[in-house]
Parts: structure tokens; C-alpha cells; sequence
């Protein structure tokens, strides 16, 4: 190969040819292969190909499967500070039903802002425990859609069915869509769901005889997880159906 010049770079001597395209490679341009050496581009062309693990509900499997968990503690963490600090941001962060038309960010801050530190540390332990699970099963983009939908689905009927002048706080009816995504996901299993009964059974005789708590963010929360939890199951299926066709 006496004369022969990297392809990338003309000032270098090439020792190899690329396995895939033939071109002559230098040693900054060479990457281990199965066999041999690929240049860069071939290299990458190779690792696109290669099909994507998949989580057994559709998602991409990646290597840190609690990263979103972890991103949302930190954000409902940063809020709780903010709003303990900032007058500004306790006025304009909270889902009160009467500024949601001129100021509709409130129908997703409300769910990241906490008042007082036992409700905080209540619901990011509850989103740990069941944010985990999720997010090894959905996938990241998925566990994503699953919680802000919630958060949503809980805030738009706070919205149409709480006081105007009443504000509402707190991560809960996110927290809810996730318990409505597992009993739905684990009981189209078939296995034991009975302990995530008990626990929305008990969340809901407290919901009811705790004044404070808003039903409506905790029964929209509930029910908009527990439909985003059946949509990810239809389409994992329709997915599985195709691939066996």
C-alpha cells in the first residue's frame, strides 16, 4: 500500500482498507469491527442498523432506565425551593381555575409546585416507587408522555369542576395517572394488582375525608393514566401483531 492516503485525510498514510466500502483508512479513521476496520462513516451506518432493544411495553431500552424519575424529583424539588423563596412564583405557579384562560401554563406548573414539605416528600416517594417501574416498562418517551398527561388530564378537571378562586398544588394527580397505568398494565397480565387496589382504595377514602385534598385533580389524574396506559398497551400489541405477520 506504498503511496496510499486516507480517504478523510490526504497528509496520511493509509495502513488499512474498510471492510465495508474499501476505502483506504489512516489509524485515527479506524474503527474495530466484527472484522477488520470500518471507516467512520460505514461504522456508523453499521451501529443505525442494528434494531434497537425494546422494553417490554414498546419503549427503547437504555442502559439508565430511571433517568426521567430522577429529572422530575429534581424539578418538583427546584420548584418547592422557588416557591419558598418567591413571592412572584407562589401568585403565578399555582392551577387556580380563574387565571388558567389568560394564563394556561398553570394547568402543568400546579403539578410541579408544593407548599409545604410533607406534601412534597409524600408525593416524590410515591413517584420513586412507581416512577421506577414505569420507566423501565414504557421507556423514557413514553413514561414522559404518561406523567404529563396525567398531570394534565388531572388539571383540566380541576379546572372545569373546582372553585374559580380556588388554587391547587402538588405532584398527585400525576402520581395517580402512574398507579392507573400499573393496574391497567399489570392486570392485562394477569398478575396480582390486589396491592394497587388497596392503595388507590385508601388514597380515595382520604381523598374524600380530608378536606384539603382535591378529588377532582386525583380522579383526572386516575383516569387520564389509566387511559394512556391502555393506549401503550394497543399499540404494543398492534406492534407484536405486525411483527409476527
Amino acid at each position: 500500500m506504498t503511496g496510499t492516503v486516507c480517504y478523510r485525510h490526504p497528509d496520511r498514510p493509509a495502513g488499512v482498507r474498510c471492510q465495508r466500502c474499501d476505502k483506504p483508512i489512516c489509524p485515527a479513521c479506524m474503527n474495530s469491527a466484527a472484522v477488520g476496520f470500518q471507516c467512520p462513516q460505514c461504522f456508523s451506518d453499521g451501529v443505525k442498523s442494528i434494531p434497537r432493544t425494546r422494553t417490554s411495553l414498546g419503549g427503547i431500552q437504555r442502559a439508565n432506565g430511571q433517568l426521567v424519575t430522577f429529572v422530575l424529583i429534581a424539578i418538583n424539588i427546584f420548584v418547592f425551593v422557588v416557591l419558598q423563596v418567591s413571592p412572584q412564583a407562589r401568585a403565578s405557579l399555582p392551577l387556580t381555575p380563574m387565571y388558567v384562560a389568560a394564563e394556561p401554563w398553570r394547568l402543568i406548573t400546579g403539578d410541579f409546585s408544593h407548599f409545604q414539605l410533607w406534601h412534597i416528600l409524600a408525593n416524590m416517594l410515591a413517584l420513586y416507587q412507581f416512577g421506577l417501574v414505569l420507566e423501565r416498562m414504557l421507556g423514557r418517551l413514553r413514561f414522559t408522555l404518561l406523567y404529563l398527561g396525567a398531570a394534565l388530564g388531572g388539571s383540566v378537571v380541576v379546572w372545569l369542576f373546582s372553585a374559580p378562586g380556588m388554587p391547587t398544588v402538588g405532584a398527585s394527580g400525576a402520581v395517580l395517572g402512574l398507579v392507573g397505568a400499573l393496574l391497567v398494565i399489570e392486570r392485562s397480565r394477569n398478575l396480582d394488582v390486589s396491592w394497587i387496589v388497596g392503595y388507590v382504595g385508601i388514597t380515595a377514602l382520604l381523598t374524600f375525608l380530608l378536606p384539603f385534598i382535591s378529588w377532582q385533580g386525583h380522579l383526572g389524574g386516575f383516569l387520564a393514566g389509566a387511559g394512556l396506559g391502555w393506549l401503550f398497551l394497543q399499540d404494543t400489541n398492534r406492534r407484536r401483531n405486525k411483527a409476527f405477520r
